[in-house]
């Protein structure tokens, strides 16, 4: 168990984890990280690392949410570059490492404690919006003293949660990233996450029917119909600042429409660092890339097409007419 302090120096410490019992009893867990950079696909595994060192182990902590607060007043971090939002096992985690080769980049990827507070339905919108706010400035703090930049990638189902971020962040660019309704149910079906599975605990919940029709669905409408809602929400909460972008146009549009959309200009250095990243595969990067859109539409059964074409393909088909339209 975490000891709880108040006050702490938290030069170096990080917020991994957030707890809550109502708005008046809610808590964050710190990891020391000193100047390591997150560079790991996700926010967990730079965290799991850290984790193993025996000084975390002995002082780990626990502080009031207030702690966040605090921390944004004498420490307010970098401020956001832009947010990536996506429709899941389409590119983002390509982008966000991307990014993160450069040292002059912040990118969390997926951090549990900012999508947590972003979906949580138990906390007022006032309050969820100030944690918000001070989760953001708390993660976005500069680690090596090298960073200019900070980007945030967001779990796909925290779309539902896009008009409060963008309400918090209102002149924060943003991406949308959306790939083949097909591709992305086959990449599900194959190995599901939380939200997209019937039956796992997750806190989001992407089904708007009634539960005893939810525990009859199949697993490939279930997928279809989570997954089409992340696609809905993303159309409908399209704005001046947001950008669409298939999966085709990767990974040129990262240092083109991306880039120019984000208002950033890389370096020579950066734009090496970031083609060497395309070159291996982004959720394991001990292996080389391969396109697998082929082999996951062929694997595809009649049910799952079915599904992919009644739940996913009218909202894809939509983003699909916007992004034309918006084209210069």
């Amino acid at each position: 168990m975490a000891q709880t302090v108040v006050g702490m120096n938290h030069t170096g410490w990080v917020p991994f984890q957030t707890v809550w019992e109502n708005e008046q009893r809610a808590f964050v867990d710190w990891c020391w990280l000193g100047c390591d950079r997150f560079t790991e696909p996700f926010f967990d595994g730079t965290i799991e690392i850290a984790m193993r060192r025996p000084f975390n182990g002995l002082f780990m902590h626990r502080t009031p949410m207030a702690e966040l607060a605090a921390l944004r007043t004498v420490s307010p971090g970098l401020e956001p570059s832009g947010f990536i939002f996506h429709m899941s096992r389409c590119g983002s985690t390509l982008i966000s490492q991307m990014l993160a080769s450069s040292p002059r980049n912040v990118v969390i990827s997926e951090a549990r404690p900012l999508d947590r507070i972003a979906r949580a339905v138990s906390i007022s919108p006032a309050v969820k919006r100030e944690w918000l706010r001070s989760m953001v400035s708390a993660l976005g703090q500069k680690r090596s003293g090298k960073e200019t930049r900070y980007f945030i990638k967001f779990d796909s189902p925290t779309t539902v949660a896009l008009p409060l971020i963008r309400s918090v962040f209102p002149s924060v660019p943003w991406i949308f990233l959306y790939r083949d309704p097909v591709e992305v149910l086959a990449s599900h079906l194959r190995q599901p996450s939380a939200a997209m599975a019937s039956g796992t605990l997750c806190d989001v919940d992407l089904i708007d029917a009634p539960m005893q029709e939810v525990v009859r669905m199949s697993a490939e409408e279930y997928a279809a119909r989570a997954i089409g809602r992340i696609c809905e929400c993303a159309l409908r909460g399209m704005d001046e600042r947001g950008l669409l972008v298939n999966y085709t146009q990767l990974p040129q549009a990262a240092t083109g429409a991306i880039a120019r959309h984000f208002a950033v200009e890389f370096s020579s250095d950066e734009l090496v660092r970031m083609q060497d990243a395309t070159l291996y595969h982004a959720k394991r990067p001990e292996l080389r890339f391969e396109a697998d859109g082929v082999a996951k539409s062929a694997e595809v059964n009649g049910m799952a097409r079915e599904a992919a074409a009644q739940w996913i393909s009218p909202h894809y088909e939509a983003l699909e007419r916007l992004r034309a339209k918006r084209v210069p």
